[in-house]
């Protein structure tokens, strides 16, 4: 039989994606406030992942056997409260049940000036998000020494449009001004290539830290540009190169991954945005 799926953060970004590919298998999602499409190959459970006792009651539900934690984003101070205690409770179960157990992390875990990141250097947060995700990371892998911690980098993808890309392509249409950072560095990653490894990886010994992220490093004013190109858009005057330092914004500058682990154990393709560009291009014509 095929294994049972779980996937927290199922009507976010990545789980939507997530759930698109998962057909082949029975898979459960949870939400807690937005709710789930009315027409999904997924069953929704409502969840608040930061309370001991609901997490249990679901994982005793649903009895599945991998976890995909994608849950609680930096959208609001409740969502960043919330990744410490749903980490704890959920890594707590897996490992109790042998679960397999895979924990979305991020680049902002480093403060951006020793880049490139490997896997084994330390991290410093700059911002509650990143300590939250910081201090998560460290719960799972102590309650959790067999759980893959992925540390991914900028997500994109256009069917639908991440946030970011909505918010550029908002500004576009308004005119408000937009100002992308020349001195802010990311390994961007198509949302369709992290939700291929995440899968991939549920059925791997594999276990730790792995960087999973795009293999080009791009400031955010170039990848701004990449992403009206993959979109068949021209910058129009609004749009802008700014700095961090001109925000007064306290950001990391450097986020740049080393993902040769990952490309050595995965045979999902890590696509730049340009393949990822002329793939898409293909598929259309």
């Amino acid at each position: 039989m095929p294994p049972t799926l779980l996937i927290t953060g199922g009507t976010g970004y990545l789980g939507y994606h997530l759930i698109k590919l998962t057909k082949s298998c029975p898979t459960h999602a949870t939400f807690f406030q937005t709710p789930p499409p009315t027409a999904s190959p997924a069953v929704f459970h409502q969840c608040d992942l930061s309370k001991k006792d609901q997490v249990h009651k679901l994982i005793i539900s649903v009895k599945p056997d991998v976890i995909i934690h994608t849950a609680c984003s930096n959208k609001s101070s409740k969502e960043i409260d919330a990744i410490v205690p749903a980490a704890h409770h959920l890594s707590t179960i897996a490992h109790q049940r042998s679960i397999k157990f895979l924990h979305l992390s991020t680049d902002l875990v480093f403060d951006g000036t020793h880049a490139p990141y490997q896997e084994t250097d330390l991290p410093n947060p700059l911002h509650p998000y990143g300590k939250a995700k910081t201090e998560a990371e460290q719960i799972v892998r102590f309650h959790c020494p067999a759980a893959i911690i992925i540390r991914s980098s900028l997500m994109y993808g256009i069917d639908p449009l991440d946030h970011q890309t909505r918010w550029l392509v908002r500004g576009m249409d308004t005119g408000e001004p937009v100002r992308l950072f020349t001195d802010e560095r990311r390994s961007p990653i198509w949302v369709h290539t992290l939700a291929e490894a995440l899968l991939e990886l549920t059925k791997m010994d594999f276990q730790g830290i792995l960087h999973l992220a795009g293999p080009e490093t791009m400031n955010r004013w170039d990848f701004g540009l990449a992403i009206l190109a993959l979109l068949r858009r021209e910058a129009k005057p609004n749009i802008q190169p700014s700095t961090i330092e001109a925000s007064g914004m306290i950001r990391p500058k450097d986020l740049a991954f080393t993902i040769d682990t990952a490309r050595q154990l995965l045979k999902t393709p890590l696509l730049s945005i340009s393949e990822v560009t002329n793939q898409l291009r293909e598929e259309k014509s």
